[in-house]
């Protein structure tokens, strides 16, 4: 067992052997070689004041190129802020499985489906409640399948954490701050995209007001991809999914029996989630590099 004070890692002869012999080292050169790496723990390194360390750059100098053609076509490319982030998104499109993109666009498929099924006076069966505005029953099923988008595609999204990933993505050429981005444009553009499909669906149902219903889907849509994101900073991606996604369920059963129902069927209140959720994604992204040390599994 090391010394508590000691930096080298091997105390015990018996630990230094087994080390030699790990080597391929044969018995007379471990017995040869152990007095010599015993010498090491005793052993200061001299400490190189700045003129030695100008003295060893310049010997260095010479030896290294002038110009890394890597890094100047690194740089070159990272320029173009917008195709680096498209191309990085594209190469983490693989990370979504076919089940991913099938299971967005059934649910995004079913919410419709009910929506354009909705009757004047159907009852909420689930909640015992009766309600007689279709419009409020169909905000409230567009309300609960648009942010299920958003808590899947998050625990997709950033799954690597739980699969002990996060160091293997460190040493990318991507910083977390793009391939979280990158993500994101990936997960959100396809949520964006089936809202769109859905809006169309509505409008060719002769739906009324489509408009406040797409909104309903896509605003808490972002509202809870947002809250998840900084929930993940300090809680396991699952926890902060299931957490985000519940406390928006909580919040529509309050609705329904509140004043709150004015927030699922006017347009413009009906925005406001999803301006805190783009705010919440923005302080999510600008906190991951402080808060990366958290997110690396601990020894």
């Amino acid at each position: 067992m090391p010394h508590p004070q000691s930096s080298w890692p091997f105390e015990q002869p018996e630990q230094l052997a087994d080390m030699l012999r790990e080597q391929g080292a044969t018995p007379e050169e471990c017995a040869d070689l152990l007095p010599a790496l015993r010498r090491l723990s005793e052993w200061q390194a001299p400490q190189p004041d700045p003129a030695d360390t100008r003295r060893l750059l310049a010997r260095l100098a010479p030896a290294l190129p002038a110009l890394s053609l890597v890094r100047q076509a690194i740089r070159e490319h990272r320029q173009h802020r917008i195709s680096w982030l498209l191309a990085t998104a594209r190469a983490q499109v693989c990370l979504f499985g076919l089940g991913f993109w099938l299971v967005s666009a059934l649910i995004t498929l079913v919410g419709a489906g009910v929506v354009l099924n909705v009757v004047s006076d159907q009852a909420l069966v689930g909640a015992r409640i009766v309600v007689s505005n279709p419009l409020l029953v169909q905000a409230l099923v567009l309300g609960v399948s648009g942010p299920l988008l958003a808590y899947l595609g998050t625990i997709v999204a950033f799954r690597g954490r739980g699969a002990r990933t996060l160091e293997l993505e460190l040493v990318c050429l991507p910083s977390p701050l793009q391939l979280a981005l990158a993500r994101l444009v990936i997960v959100l553009g396809y949520d964006v995209g089936l809202g769109l499909a859905l809006s169309l669906v509505l409008w060719a149902g002769g739906t009324e007001q489509a408009l406040a219903l797409t909104l309903s889907w896509l605003m808490p849509l972002f509202l809870v991809a947002g809250l998840a994101l900084l929930l993940s900073l300090r809680l396991s991606v699952q926890a902060a999914a299931s957490l985000a996604y519940g406390s928006w369920l909580a919040f529509l059963a309050i609705s329904i029996i509140s004043p709150l129902q004015v927030f699922l069927l006017a347009p413009a209140l009906a925005v406001l989630p999803g301006c805190i959720g783009l705010a919440l994604l923005v302080i999510a992204l600008l906190r991951i590099h402080t808060d990366m040390h958290r997110l690396l599994p601990q020894p």
